[in-house]
Formats: C-alpha cells, sequence, structure tokens
C-alpha cells in the first residue's frame, strides 16, 4: 500500500505552508483557532483494467482503492483527484474515476493497440471545510490499463479465385498505407477478375487471412484463422466479417460473375470489422487537354510539348469517366485563354466567339471570364460541349506541395513539386521524371500533415482530404500533377 506522503496547508486568503508527513499530528490552524488532526490514509493500487473485459455501457472504473484520510475535525470534507502522466483527473472517494476519460487518455498518449500501458499516478486529498483547506498527496503508484480494441495483424493477404487459392501466396497483399494498425485499421488491395477456358467472368471467392496464418507455412496453412462470412458465399458488398477457425467459423466471399468489372477492390476495417467490395472498370487510357493563355503557366501562350507545367497547364481526367476532363483555378477578368488538344498543335482548340465557345474555328477569339475569382471548366469530349462556371468551394493557398511516401521516409519538407502558375494565383503543381518503385505516397501542403490528400486510386484519383488511405504508386516513371482546390491528381506514365 501506498501511504499519504505530505500535507499542504492552505488557509484561505493567507500564506501557504508544507508540512512533512511525519508532522501530520502537528496542530493545523483553521479560523476558530481550535487544534485539528488527520488521520493517516492510504492508497492501494488495483489490478490491470482490461477495457475488453468491460461492459460497454459501465460508466466509471475503479483505478486505486482508498483508505480515507480522517480528522478530528469533522467538518472536514475530502474531496480527491489522480494525477496520471502529469494530467489531473477527477476521482470518487470509493477510488473511482470516469471510464471514458481513462481509455480515451491511454489511447491519446499510447494508440489503441490491446496491450498492458502503465500510468505513473498519484492521489491528491483535499481536506476541505470551506474555511481552511489541506492538500494531502499520495505517494506514486501504477495503474495498468488494456484499451478495449480487437487484435490487429501487422499484414494481411488475399487467397482465392484470384491466385487459384495458393497457400502462403503474398501477391495479393493488402495494404494499410504503412505505421501504426491501430492509427490506420483500414486495409485494401485490388485483385483481378477471373475468368473461364472460354473468356467468361466467373464467380471470384475468396478469403483473407493474417501474417500469423502466413507464419504457419504451408503444410499447417489451413489450420489458422481467416477472416470470411458466417455463410458460405456469401454475396454482400459491403458488411460486417467473422474471423475465426477455416470453414468452421470464417467462410468465403463471393463476387458473383454478373458484377462486371475488370479488378475489385476489397476494403477491410480491422478496427470496426466491415469490408466494401468496389468493382473497378478499366476506362482505357485518359486523353489530356491542356489550357494556355496570358493568365495561364507563365503567361507566354508557349504551346510546345517542352511547356508542360510551364506554360501549359493540363486538365485532369475525371476518375470513372475519362470522356470528361476537368480543371478548377483561379482567372482573372478579360485576360485570355485557350484550351488546346497536342501540345505543339493549334490544330484542335476551343476559343470563344460571338460570346459562344467554340471549337476548331481559326477565327475564335482567346477566352474570358467576366470578373475576377475561381472557375470550374469542364469538357466532355463525347458530348463535344465546353463548359465555364463559377467555382463556389472554399479555396486555400499554399506555399509548397510535397509528396511524402514510404519511398523516402514520409518526410512533408522533401520531394516538392513545381508550382505551375507564376502570373496569377497558383494552384496546380508538377514534378517531372520522377521514378518510382512500388510504394505508397500522399500529398502534403507546407511541409506539415495538417493538410494532406490521400486516396484509394492509382494513377488517377480525386485525393480525399486528410485521408486515412495513400496513394497506392505502380513502380515506373511518371510526370505527375496535382490541383489543390479539389486534390485532383494524375500519374502519367512516361
Amino acid at each position: 500500500m501506498k501511504k499519504f506522503l505530505y500535507i499542504a496547508a492552505m488557509t484561505m486568503l493567507l500564506a501557504s505552508c508544507t508540512e512533512d508527513f511525519k508532522d501530520w499530528t502537528t496542530p493545523q490552524s483553521n479560523t476558530q483557532g481550535e487544534k485539528v488532526t488527520f488521520g493517516n490514509g492510504t492508497i492501494t493500487p488495483v489490478d490491470v483494467i482490461d477495457f475488453g473485459a468491460l461492459s460497454d455501457d459501465i460508466e466509471t472504473v475503479q483505478v486505486c482503492e482508498i483508505n480515507a484520510v480522517t480528522s478530528s475535525d469533522p467538518t472536514y470534507v475530502p474531496e480527491y483527484t489522480i494525477t496520471l502522466n502529469g494530467e489531473e483527473f477527477p476521482l470518487e472517494p470509493d477510488g473511482t474515476m470516469d471510464a471514458k476519460d481513462l481509455e480515451q487518455y491511454v489511447v491519446v498518449l499510447y494508440g489503441q493497440e490491446p496491450v498492458v500501458r502503465t500510468l505513473t499516478a498519484q492521489v491528491k486529498c483535499i481536506m476541505n471545510n470551506e474555511a481552511t483547506a489541506v492538500a494531502i498527496v499520495s505517494d506514486e503508484f501504477n495503474v495498468r490499463v488494456i484499451p478495449d480494441a480487437p487484435t490487429i495483424s501487422s499484414a494481411y493477404y488475399y487467397i482465392g479465385s484470384s491466385n487459384n487459392w495458393t497457400a502462403c501466396d503474398a501477391s495479393y497483399q493488402l495494404s494499410n498505407g504503412g505505421g501504426d494498425v491501430y492509427a490506420n485499421p483500414v486495409f485494401s488491395v485490388v485483385v483481378p477478375a477471373v475468368y473461364d477456358a472460354n473468356g467468361a467472368r466467373t464467380d471470384n471467392w475468396f478469403k483473407i487471412y493474417s501474417q500469423e496464418t502466413m507464419d504457419l507455412g504451408v503444410d499447417n496453412f489451413w489450420n489458422g484463422d481467416f477472416i470470411g462470412y458466417p455463410v458460405n458465399g456469401e454475396n454482400e458488398m459491403s458488411g460486417e466479417f467473422i474471423e475465426g477457425a477455416n470453414d468452421v467459423i470464417a467462410f468465403a466471399f463471393k463476387i458473383p460473375a454478373d458484377i462486371e468489372a475488370d479488378k475489385y477492390r476489397l476494403t477491410f476495417d480491422m478496427f470496426n470489422r466491415t469490408f466494401t467490395i468496389e468493382p473497378l472498370i478499366d476506362l482505357g487510357e485518359p486523353d489530356l487537354w491542356y489550357l494556355v493563355g496570358s493568365c495561364i503557366g507563365n503567361g507566354s501562350w508557349g504551346n510546345e510539348a517542352g511547356n508542360v507545367g510551364i506554360a501549359l497547364i493540363p486538365m485532369y481526367p475525371k476518375t470513372d469517366n475519362y470522356n470528361i476532363n476537368t480543371y478548377v483555378g483561379y482567372f482573372p477578368a478579360g485576360q485570355g485563354f485557350k484550351l488546346i488538344h497536342t501540345p505543339g498543335s493549334w490544330d484542335e482548340q476551343w476559343g470563344q466567339k460571338d460570346g459562344i465557345f467554340v471549337k476548331n474555328d481559326g477565327g475564335s477569339s482567346d477566352i474570358t471570364v467576366p470578373e475576377d475569382g475561381y472557375y470550374e471548366i469542364t469538357y466532355d469530349m463525347e458530348a463535344d460541349a465546353l463548359t465555364i462556371m463559377k467555382y463556389a468551394g472554399t479555396v486555400a493557398v499554399y506555399g509548397q506541395i510535397a509528396m511524402p511516401g514510404a519511398y523516402q521516409g514520409w518526410d512533408t519538407g522533401s520531394n516538392l513539386m513545381d508550382p505551375m502558375s507564376t502570373v496569377v494565383e497558383n494552384h496546380d503543381w508538377i514534378i517531372k521524371g520522377v521514378t518510382y518503385d512500388a510504394t505508397e505516397l500522399k500529398f502534403a501542403a507546407d511541409n506539415s500533415w495538417d493538410v494532406n490528400w490521400g486516396g484509394p486510386a492509382f494513377p488517377l484519383g480525386l485525393g480525399e482530404h486528410n485521408s486515412l488511405e495513400n496513394i497506392p504508386v505502380q513502380a515506373g516513371t511518371y510526370d505527375v500533377i496535382f490541383n489543390d482546390i479539389l486534390g485532383e491528381y494524375y500519374f502519367i506514365a512516361k
């Protein structure tokens, strides 16, 4: 047991003093001048607090046992607090505190992993009679806590029709983007559709397994635990998964053949125990159009191929329809620009004539906007239609954009992109001829993680603000473009 260590007499509106524990019997003065003595209290630590074993609706949890300090003056009432690793919390006389406060504090300090976390604790007792207060502080002791969380493996793998149910095959390893699996518990992988000998798409049956099952080796592989569904061949595209013994608890998922797609993105949230299956359709190669003009890039109107990112700004294909190119940026009133299809050529272009957008008209004028501001340009190649509208979203301006990733230690201050616009407010960035091994990365603003963009799509996508997902870059050499208003990006293979 830990004894209360020392006392500090704090007379209201008077100077305070501190007494050693051995002098507790020394008289303390209250406002009436009576002799007051305090009996010896003790603190007893409790066993490990395992939130996983507690009821979800529990409101308080015992962090210590208190043998209360006593007073010869019954007007003194004890009030308790507990300090955990320097942070003070309210404490009840029976040694309990708010359960949610304790667990959240441990998670903030150490993360969600369900292992024992040891906090250094001290209990403070304020003996108060509303005229005089005496503070009594215990010796240090430990409070040990296990957060409530499922066990999450360091790695997960697909096994199923796409890899011929090959045991211990790492061809389709799921990724959470690296780092702490409790900070990033969402794992995903893209697997191809499967076909029969006649080229017809067939059902894709599969399960997911952990690194621990992988480590059992081929001979004992099927004795491990698997992530699956309670009903064999369940074909829901989202829901809750189950984990356990193969074909006893966890049965196979099934993606039906009539879910027409070339690939499927499988995403598993290992903390919330949920899954989603997303069909992916091969859209072919994107077809780019470019902006050029006095308010574009360096304003030189230089349309040569070498001026991409300097005087030419590429537009961005929509992720679900490559026939549509979009762009959002700042345009000053009266400054002209055009759209061209092929760098170095004016043969295919969009201009303006009599207030109407026209294509391939040798007599067309430059396109202008009526007032300064942010505009969204959309060109639908299939409909052969160009629209330009005011952009109503919120816009921030950044001094730099970096590409932190696993390939460079997730450093937000290096691998910087070049701004494309130098004559107007810049929102487009480029880096040319960069070569990657297979890796994952994000876009980050101003040497910080406060503003970043990530996502599951490659080679192009609409980056989500402060996403937990990292962009899965395939090995190759690319010109990379990025728009910081919408988070649009495109890794253009070279």
